[in-house]
């Protein structure tokens, strides 16, 4: 499960490294879950000053979004959204896999399956997040408490995939510790900086409210960096940094909030520089992400993803929401086959995406087919239901475009616009294209 690190002189040697089951993970996780319910109280919340609204110069930062090649690690989300936005007809040969039920269920995590396909030497997971609530409630996007992390003394640049909850943390100059992440106070690139991975936080206005809560250690006076990074409409990456917080005691536990740019894909640095002038290595311990909605709020987000050569893959739910009353927090999957070309990173061929399998809340799972008989575009999208449900359709970022109330036998309602949309009607999800 915890896999080597990839990048150039950087390697880690995967046997350099104790070897943690998912299943001792899990078992590890399950004891603690109740701290993972936001262990900070967002009324305690003050506001982040803003530094600059210059771009920040981040060196890293182009390293870290256009992924390095020789990590031999393939964007495959980009490219699914390429091949998503064309017609049946023109997606490649390969056949579609068969997504199974979800094994190893829990509140923390849960094992995807699929088959084998033939002609496919890759496959992609990707895992959707269902949430919705009747009252006002707390929504955790984000959260690590690094628990999974070992210690290693070199300076490590590359990704963290195995040591965390979610793929995509970066890590640029810094080491791993037991549980925590290392900002040494001298560091042969001059600045350590840790990303965390996107998240969808568009929404209706230009801008969002998102809070932002971590536990670092660290000398009193030494400082430590929060800033966000994003792609704007034009296709410019952009970073801004907020004032450094100062440790005016050993351990800091702090929850800042500020607006930021309502996108569908924004995430978060730390980092630490030789201007803060600290006297020792900051260790950062725990961070996480949330924001709140009101009572009636209904979305879907692209919460992770899995690339392997397998046919099973693990993945958290850490943050998944199991206590608060009037809340439903669910996750769903879906798997493409792929043939890859390892030498050059690029796709050669591509499934379209398999039956969605939605992972239910106690542990029982429904793999539902995503048959024309069911839910069909014909003009209008038709949803054949089996009893009285209520029928969402959400955009490819997940957002909600349309709700309808639909009744027993054969429903026709209208699609907001051309594009690819995934339905949803009960416990029934498909993909369809108008």
């Amino acid at each position: 499960f915890v896999k080597s690190l990839f990048n150039g002189s950087n390697n880690f040697k995967e046997n350099s490294m104790k070897k943690l089951t998912f299943c001792v993970a899990f078992a590890a996780l399950s004891v603690s879950v109740g701290l993972a319910r936001s262990p900070f109280v967002l009324s305690d919340a003050v506001p982040a000053e803003c530094m600059s609204m210059e771009k920040v110069d981040m060196p890293m930062m182009n390293r870290a979004i256009s992924k390095p090649a020789s990590a031999l690690k393939f964007d495959f989300v980009k490219e699914n959204r390429k091949h998503l936005m064309k017609k049946d007809a023109q997606i490649a040969a390969l056949t579609a896999p068969e997504a199974l039920p979800a094994t190893n269920v829990s509140n923390v995590g849960f094992v995807a399956n699929w088959n084998t396909v033939s002609s496919a030497n890759y496959y992609e997971v990707d895992v959707m997040r269902i949430f919705s609530t009747t009252e006002d409630a707390e929504y955790l996007s984000l959260y690590e408490d690094f628990l999974l992390m070992q210690e290693y003394p070199s300076e490590v640049t590359g990704y963290l995939d195995g040591l965390t909850y979610r793929w995509d943390w970066y890590l640029y100059g810094g080491k791993l510790a037991d549980r925590s992440i290392v900002f040494p106070q001298t560091s042969s690139k001059g600045q350590t900086q840790l990303q965390t991975p996107m998240m969808d936080f568009s929404g209706e206005g230009e801008t969002e409210t998102v809070y932002f809560s971590f536990v670092a250690e660290g000398a009193v006076g030494d400082k430590i960096g929060i800033g966000y990074y994003y792609t704007d409409d034009e296709g410019e990456d952009l970073a801004f940094a907020f004032q450094p917080v100062t440790f005016e005691e050993g351990t800091m536990t702090k929850t800042l909030y500020a607006e930021l740019p309502a996108v569908d894909a924004l995430g978060f640095l730390i980092y630490t520089d030789p201007t803060m002038q600290n006297t020792g290595d900051v260790k950062l311990k725990t961070f996480l992400v949330s924001r709140e909605f009101a009572a009636g709020t209904e979305f879907m987000e692209v919460y992770d993803y899995r690339q392997t050569a397998e046919t099973s893959a693990s993945f958290f739910t850490i943050e998944k929401d199991t206590e608060t009353e009037g809340v439903s927090d669910e996750f769903v999957y879906g798997v493409y086959a792929l043939n890859v070309d390892m030498n050059k990173g690029e796709i050669l061929d591509m499934s379209d995406m398999s039956d969605m399998i939605l992972v239910g809340a106690t542990g029982s799972v429904d793999g539902v087919k995503a048959s024309c008989e069911k839910i069909f575009v014909h003009d209008k999208l038709h949803v054949v239901l089996d009893k009285p449900e209520t029928v969402s359709v959400y955009n490819m970022a997940g957002v909600l475009v349309a709700s309808y109330e639909g009744g027993e036998g054969d429903n026709e309602f209208s699609l907001p616009a051309s594009g690819v949309y995934i339905v949803k009607a009960g416990n029934t999800i498909a993909k369809v294209m108008k």
